[in-house]
């Protein structure tokens, strides 16, 4: 199999702490130009209280299939929940903890049932709301699934967008393509993993920064080149970009939908 360089990083295991978050309907038209996912905030659910610590607001996006997930976390209530939406199918998530300890770090697992079978995913984020982590996953049917999650605040908003990709060139390749985007005024920052169709268990991610609607993949394959691989319009992201490897060279096309 060809291996390809959708970001600066290469291919890695699968055995990588997952990282996780909120989830929301989708919503598709036959124009991929007026695509609106009805359902996604315009604004951050996160309160600013909750900032810097471990209640709050996550999101994410997987793969290994395709889908996002939600945990809201004492957001504004005393409550701890959770929702996972993946290839479609919405799964409501109940959280083994009801009392969060804020001098401590937070761990619990989240269980619901897909296709009449049990989830579990183990959760975990320390006492001031950095490093959420995705511990361990069970998800029937999906074995490989793999997560980016982080966490919202009152002035950066979490974006879900599940999408796919296609090489042509030298070599040829498909897979899903997914972004968690966080938007601030004028920019902000992303995530994305993609993975080859029939090949879940090795993954390729990436981060950067985001100039206005642009997605900027910093020093391009170590070559100390910035190169715009994607742009947002609307509720959706698309881009293309070359991609090398030895002697053989190929383009990337990307497409997808903001779905939380």
């Amino acid at each position: 199999m060809q291996k390809i360089n959708l970001f600066t990083l290469k291919i890695i295991p699968v055995l990588l702490a997952v990282v996780v978050s909120f989830s929301c309907s989708k919503e598709s038209k036959d124009n991929d130009d007026d695509y609106t996912c009805t359902s996604c905030s315009s604004a951050p659910v996160a309160v600013a209280a909750n900032n810097t610590v471990s209640k709050g607001i996550y999101k994410g996006v997987l793969i290994g299939s395709s889908g996002t997930l939600i945990f809201d976390i004492q957001n504004t209530t005393h409550t701890i929940t959770g929702t996972m939406v993946i290839d479609g199918n919405v799964v409501t998530l109940a959280c083994d903890v009801t009392d969060l300890d804020p001098s401590a770090d937070f761990e619990a697992s989240f269980t619901g049932t897909l296709n009449a079978n049990p989830v579990t995913i183990r959760f975990r984020v320390d006492k001031k709301g950095a490093n959420p982590t995705i511990v361990s996953a069970n998800i029937p049917g999906h074995p490989d699934a793999v997560f980016i999650v982080a966490k919202e605040t009152s002035d950066t908003l979490l974006e879900c967008y599940e999408g796919t990709y296609t090489i042509s060139g030298d070599w040829t390749e498909k897979g899903t393509y997914n972004f968690l985007i966080a938007r601030k005024s004028g920019g902000g920052t992303w995530q994305a993993i993609a993975a080859e169709d029939g090949f879940p268990e090795e993954f390729t991610y990436g981060k950067g920064p985001v100039s206005g609607n642009d997605i900027v993949d910093p020093n391009r394959l170590g070559q100390g080149v910035d190169v715009v691989i994607a742009t947002i319009n609307g509720h959706t992201i698309s881009g293309n970009f070359v991609d090398t490897e030895d002697d053989e060279k190929a383009t990337i096309n990307h497409k997808g939908k903001r779905t939380l």
